[in-house]
């Protein structure tokens, strides 16, 4: 399992992945980007870090519905590669149908939560250069450990706020590189597997408005950091438990669904 692993691995690693993590960047910046000019241009310390990080989580059209896009990029589309290159047949049948599976979900959904979190943390040292990491306006209302957007966290512990954001990231690359691999089961057009977050980020929040459900307690607000349950610890550790049910139900059935597929002869095809 460690050699397929290892080669599944060294294929995710690509260019891709570091147009995938620049793309997380930039899609938190362009959230406030006239902002981020004049906060770099000026330097005036009314702009921080954090100002940047919760205005993209609180109104940020691209960090709410493009920024999955790059979670998928590097490698939610390498089964419909393999399945144009003719590689599945040798592959499974080297290393097991399930074990090929496994693996290469493995691999899709650290590579993708490795993308949004790694662009996440390189953003904020980026910006802690030229600005602070909260200003004085923030850190005078920042009084109870329930505030909203991690604020107090931001504060008091700058460096765990920085892993707080990580970790969120770190999950939702995960869910959304893992649903673009579902996707791959049924769909052989690369673009539309890769742009299945957008589609799958649109419909979630439409359905949650036509639903009236309290933005308080959905689970993609709490993802990107818009939403705090008591406190940031519990948060992230309430999105760990649901991230990982998530993630292990899609595994197991992308995994089952596969092997089905290649013990009928579905996937050797390659049209």
């Amino acid at each position: 399992m460690s050699r397929v692993f290892i080669n599944e691995w060294k294929r995710a690693i690509n260019t891709s992945t570091i147009l995938a993590v620049i793309g997380v960047m930039f899609c938190i910046c362009f959230d406030s980007w006239n902002d981020l000019v004049s906060a770099m241009q000026s330097g005036n310390p009314v702009w921080c870090v954090y100002y940047f990080i919760s205005n993209s989580a609180f109104g940020g059209m691209c960090k709410n519905y493009i920024l999955p896009v790059f979670a998928a990029l590097p490698f939610a589309a390498s089964l419909c590669e393999d399945r144009s290159s003719k590689a599945v047949a040798y592959i499974a049948s080297r290393e097991g149908m399930r074990r090929y599976g496994a693996v290469k979900y493995i691999v899709n959904i650290l590579i993708g939560g490795l993308v949004v979190a790694s662009g996440t943390v390189l953003l904020m040292l980026f910006l802690r250069i030229r600005l602070q990491m909260t200003s004085d306006y923030y850190g005078a209302s920042a009084e109870s450990a329930a505030d909203l957007f991690h604020k107090w966290l931001a504060v008091h512990y700058p460096v765990l706020y920085c892993v707080t954001e990580a970790a969120l990231g770190f999950m939702r690359g995960m869910l959304w590189a893992g649903a673009s691999l579902l996707v791959s089961l049924y769909i052989r057009d690369k673009f539309v597997i890769t742009m299945f977050p957008f589609l799958g980020s649109y419909v979630i929040v439409k359905a949650s408005q036509i639903a009236s459900l309290d933005a308080n307690w959905r689970f993609d607000q709490i993802l990107i950091g818009r939403t705090v349950i008591h406190n940031s610890g519990y948060t992230v550790m309430a999105a760990a438990f649901v991230s990982g049910i998530l993630v292990f139900l899609m595994g197991v059935y992308f995994t089952e669904r596969l092997a089905r597929g290649l013990r009928d002869g579905m996937f050797y095809e390659s049209k």
